[in-house]
């Protein structure tokens, strides 16, 4: 009942830019509450809601705090994977082999022939790029094949207006018509044969990287991402036979993640509707 009459509150008021208001006359003419009118019935209901509020609190806790070590294992697990080198592994700037350049700009006024553009908006916590899901875009005059994502381009965020999203990337799988990608990102097309992009892009989405993308180099948060930060970073590289040994690894623990991760959140969705059950039943005499 509680929960209802909160959505109906919310309908009746009014306003706009995401600010509405209730004029109290409404509140007080409209909207009704049904309660006990013995004050040991009203503390008897408080007192099992109480209870059961705190029980569930703590299970939420526990449900997030589960969710955040799943999150943290495989994180843990990353890093150990690109830190503990053995024979044949060499350490390369990224910008020895790979190639870069920003995405493209463009304007309601502009005219040329309509393509798919990979945006800011489509990165998410994805790994591959959603090609089949994007955007359309008019961009002046004909758009050049080097402005196009092919298979194994590695795409990142080059500005935000969060600073936490610069340097997300994604990889780009099997392309099936012409695609660009926006102003806002930079493309990395590998060029030499002995390094996987899915090996890449794995150590590329690790938090260290992230955070060396995120600071510049200098460790100072930066507002955008170039292309000399970019090059500049460090990349282990194994022999090529272990990188898709390491990327198989790396997927057996990212789905056993994500299992975790969907029981928790689960979990964590069961447990508010369960609250919103014990307060419907609590308003309705049924407690």
């Amino acid at each position: 009942m509680l929960v209802m009459i909160e959505e109906q509150i919310k309908e009746a008021g009014e306003g706009c830019g995401g600010q509405t208001e209730l004029a109290r006359s409404v509140l007080a003419e409209r909207f009704t509450v049904s309660y006990p009118t013995s004050i040991s019935e009203q503390q008897r209901i408080v007192g099992i809601l109480d209870e059961a509020f705190d029980g569930i609190a703590t299970a939420k806790a526990n449900a997030e705090q589960n969710l955040q070590n799943a999150r943290a294992l495989f994180e843990s697990h990353l890093q150990s994977v690109f830190t503990q080198r053995g024979e044949g592994w060499v350490e390369k700037q990224l910008g020895e082999f790979a190639a870069f350049r920003n995405g493209i700009n463009f304007t309601k006024s502009s005219k040329g022939k309509s393509i798919k553009i990979l945006g800011v908006k489509d990165f998410q916590n994805s790994f591959w790029a959603p090609l089949d899901d994007l955007d359309s875009v008019i961009p002046d005059g004909a758009l050049p094949d080097s402005d196009t994502l092919q298979k194994g381009d590695l795409v990142f965020v080059r500005s935000n207006g969060n600073p936490e999203l610069i340097g997300r990337c994604l990889l780009i799988g099997e392309v099936s018509e012409r695609v660009t990608y926006s102003g806002f990102t930079i493309r990395a097309r590998i060029h030499a044969a002995d390094v996987s992009p899915i090996y890449l892009c794995h150590f590329l989405k690790s938090s260290v990287v992230r955070r060396q993308m995120i600071e510049g180099g200098n460790g100072a948060n930066i507002k955008s991402l170039n292309q000399g930060t970019l090059s500049h970073l460090v990349i282990p590289v194994p022999p090529f036979k272990q990188q898709a040994k390491i990327v198989r690894q790396i997927e057996e623990v990212s789905e056993e993640t994500q299992r975790l991760e969907s029981l928790y959140q689960r979990k964590l969705a069961t447990l508010d509707e369960l609250k919103k059950s014990l307060l419907h039943q609590a308003f309705s005499g049924m407690l």
